[in-house]
C-alpha cells in the first residue's frame, strides 16, 4: 500500500510539472520528483512518457505541435533561446515552422541533439531577448538580423512584411542589433530591404495592415516615387463607410490590393464589385492591383498608377 501511495504521489507531481509546460517534462524534473533512471525507462516502455528530444519527454500522449516542439527544444538546451527560422515562426514572421528547431545556446557545450540546430552566432544581448507563449526567444529585430544570414532576400522581405503587418517593424531596433556586434552575414541584403521600408516607416507605424500584400505594396509605392498613401483608410459613400486598402485623399484615388488568396469565390467577387460601384458613385477612382502584377510587373503597374494620380484633380480634404 505504501508503494502504491508513493507511486501515485510521484505520478501526480510529474503531471503537475507537465501541465505547466504543455505536457512536457525533463529528465531532471522527473528525477527531482522521485523517478529513478530505471523507472523512467519503464514509463517510456509503457508509453506513459514519449521522448521528444534527449532528456525531454511528453507525458501521456505522443502528439506535439510546432510550438510545443520549440518549448521542448528550450527545455532540452537550458539557457538557449529559440532563434532564426523557428523564432520567426513563433513570432508570426513566417507561416510554417521548420522541422528542425533553431536555437542560440549560451555556450558551446555537450553533444549535438537530433532535431535541434545550434547556431554559433553572438549570444543576444538583454535587449534582444523576450518570451513568447512562455518560450524564451529572440526579439523581432534580432530574429530579422539572424535570418538575414540564412535566407535569401525574397524570404527576408517576406519576414519584414510580416513584421509590418503585426506593427512590429522597428527599423531603428534592427539597425541597433546590426551595430551591436561583429559584421553579420546577410547584412547588405538586410540593409537593402530596410532602405526600401525607410520612406514608409512612419506610415507603416500607424497602419493596420489586413494582409501581407498590403504591406508589400507600400514600399513599392515609395520606390515608384508616388506620394505615400493612407493605408486601410475610411471613405464615406452614399450608403456607408468603407475601408479601402490604399487611399490618396486629395486625388480621391483608391488602390485595392487583390490578393492571390482572395476573390476566388462568387460572393467575394460580387461584394468587391458593389464596393467599387459605391466608390465610383462617390467620386473616387478605383484601381485594382493583383499579387502577380506587383511581383512580376511592378514598373508597369506603378507607371499606370502615377499617370492616373497625375490626371486626378486635387480635392479639398
Amino acid at each position: 500500500m505504501r508503494w502504491i501511495s508513493n507511486h501515485a504521489r510521484i505520478g501526480a507531481a510529474v503531471a503537475n510539472v507537465a501541465r505547466r509546460q504543455e505536457g512536457l517534462v525533463t529528465r531532471r524534473q522527473l528525477e527531482a520528483n522521485g523517478l529513478s533512471s530505471r523507472q523512467i525507462e519503464v514509463w517510456v516502455r509503457d508509453a506513459r512518457l514519449h521522448p521528444v528530444f534527449r532528456t525531454v519527454f511528453i507525458l501521456g500522449h505522443p502528439t506535439l505541435g510546432p510550438r510545443g516542439r520549440m518549448r521542448a527544444a528550450a527545455l532540452a538546451c537550458p539557457g538557449a533561446l529559440i532563434s532564426h527560422r523557428s523564432a520567426a515562426a513563433l513570432l508570426g514572421l513566417r507561416e510554417v515552422a521548420p522541422v528542425v528547431i533553431d536555437v542560440i545556446p549560451p555556450v558551446e557545450h555537450g553533444r549535438k541533439i537530433d532535431g535541434i540546430k545550434a547556431h554559433r552566432v553572438p549570444f543576444p544581448r538583454p535587449g534582444e531577448t523576450r518570451t513568447a507563449y512562455g518560450i524564451p526567444c529572440t526579439t523581432v529585430a534580432r530574429t530579422i538580423v539572424d535570418i538575414a544570414g540564412t535566407n535569401g532576400i525574397d524570404k527576408l522581405r517576406e519576414a519584414v512584411e510580416m513584421a509590418a503587418t503585426k506593427n512590429r517593424l522597428d527599423i531603428a531596433a534592427v539597425e541597433a542589433v546590426l551595430a551591436n556586434g561583429p559584421r553579420r552575414r546577410g547584412a547588405p541584403a538586410l540593409r537593402t530591404v530596410l532602405n526600401e521600408w525607410r520612406p514608409v516607416a512612419e506610415a507603416a507605424k500607424h497602419a493596420t495592415f489586413r494582409s501581407v500584400f498590403e504591406a508589400k505594396l507600400l514600399p513599392l509605392v515609395a520606390a515608384a516615387g508616388l506620394p505615400i498613401p493612407r493605408v486601410n483608410a475610411r471613405v464615406r459613400t452614399a450608403e456607408r463607410v468603407l475601408e479601402v486598402d490604399l487611399l490618396w485623399p486629395e486625388q480621391k484615388f483608391v488602390v485595392e490590393a487583390d490578393s492571390r488568396h482572395h476573390h476566388a469565390i462568387e460572393v467575394a467577387f460580387e461584394r468587391d464589385h458593389k464596393r467599387t460601384r459605391e466608390l465610383l458613385a462617390a467620386g473616387y477612382e478605383v484601381q485594382g492591383v493583383t499579387w502577380r502584377e506587383a511581383e512580376n510587373e511592378p514598373d508597369e503597374v506603378f507607371a499606370v498608377l502615377r499617370g492616373r494620380l497625375e490626371q486626378r484633380p486635387i480635392s479639398p480634404t
